[in-house]
């Protein structure tokens, strides 16, 4: 809703049992919404935010914070880095904040071969390193290029995504040396082909990152994956990809040359990748997890109307 005068109508109107938000951190009169009309409330943390520029702005959060946890019911967090970010940033009680990790379509990435993908880039045979995030600072995408730089094969990298460092990439990519071999493809959607076409998927952030699903987007795929040491990155590959530091060129070139010259360790990487998207990202243990969240606080202690729920929704 554009208001939280309009949220409070339709809920006026709904009288919902609970409302859970996303993104919610700047938007505590939402919540107070909810509440007044006697709704349970559950906000999502998906992201750790950056420490505040200034006292002010610091005071501001910190009063927000405090609001929103008079206000909340429960915290969820989209991985065990985020809840503890959210405990320790916000003073919530750690008890109050549950982690799921975010999940992704398996199907989704069943299928596809990559073969349109790289007659459309026309690569043939030759390695194709596959980036997919905003072009943005903290995305890391100038040290991606720097490391393509240093990468002792005739690979080629596709960037999917937009940003505000573009333009600034592209100058790179050609004071590199990197002419034709860095393809910018923009917003995709059909990131699943492009995935399918990739040698290697690098996922370089230079920030915090709560989760990272383009990375477990990449392991569905059955993709080798390198991450950065960065945030939730190291816990989500676990054993199933590489991890290196943040901004340091040379060992992502390192990596990157390890996994295209080595297909037998690659080929290891991408099944490991997948049976841990399996075993830990599937939609269905995602739908379980939530279930549990919002157990406590739907009418049914039974959990006669969740099991209807979870029927629907699996079916």
């Amino acid at each position: 809703p554009e208001s939280p005068a309009i949220l409070a109508a339709w809920l006026h109107h709904a009288r919902p049992d609970l409302v859970h938000f996303h993104f919610i951190e700047p938007y505590s009169a939402y919540v107070a919404a909810a509440k007044l009309v006697g709704a349970r409330t559950l906000v999502h943390d998906h992201v750790v935010l950056a420490p505040a520029r200034s006292l002010a702005r610091a005071l501001v959060r910190k009063a927000r914070s405090l609001a929103l946890n008079w206000m909340v019911d429960r915290r969820v967090a989209v991985s065990e880095f985020a809840a503890r970010a959210v405990a320790e940033g916000h003073g919530v009680s750690a008890a109050r904040v549950l982690v799921v990790e975010n999940s992704v379509s398996l199907a989704r990435f069943d299928s596809g071969d990559g073969r349109r993908v790289r007659a459309e880039l026309g690569l043939g045979d030759m390695p194709l390193v596959v980036s997919v995030a905003r072009l943005d600072e903290e995305k890391g995408g100038a040290t991606l290029l720097r490391a393509m730089a240093l990468v002792d094969q005739p690979a080629h990298l596709a960037m999917v995504g937009e940003g505000a460092q573009e333009a600034s990439w592209r100058t790179l990519a050609g004071n590199l040396g990197l002419q034709g071999r860095v393809h910018f493809l923009g917003l995709r959607n059909d990131v699943d082909e492009i995935l399918a076409a990739a040698s290697v998927v690098v996922v370089p952030s230079e920030w915090e990152e709560a989760f990272g699903l383009a990375t477990i987007e990449a392991m569905a795929a059955s993709r080798p994956v390198i991450v950065t040491r960065s945030g939730a990155m190291p816990h989500i590959v676990g054993d199933a990809g590489m991890v290196v530091p943040r901004r340091d060129p040379r060992s992502l070139a390192q990596a990157i040359a390890k996994v295209l010259s080595d297909r037998v360790f690659a080929q290891r990487l991408a099944a490991a990748g997948r049976a841990r998207v399996e075993s830990l990202y599937s939609m269905d243990l995602y739908v379980e997890r939530m279930l549990e969240a919002y157990r406590p606080f739907l009418p049914g202690a039974d959990g006669t109307r969740i099991s209807r729920f979870k029927r629907l929704r699996t079916a």
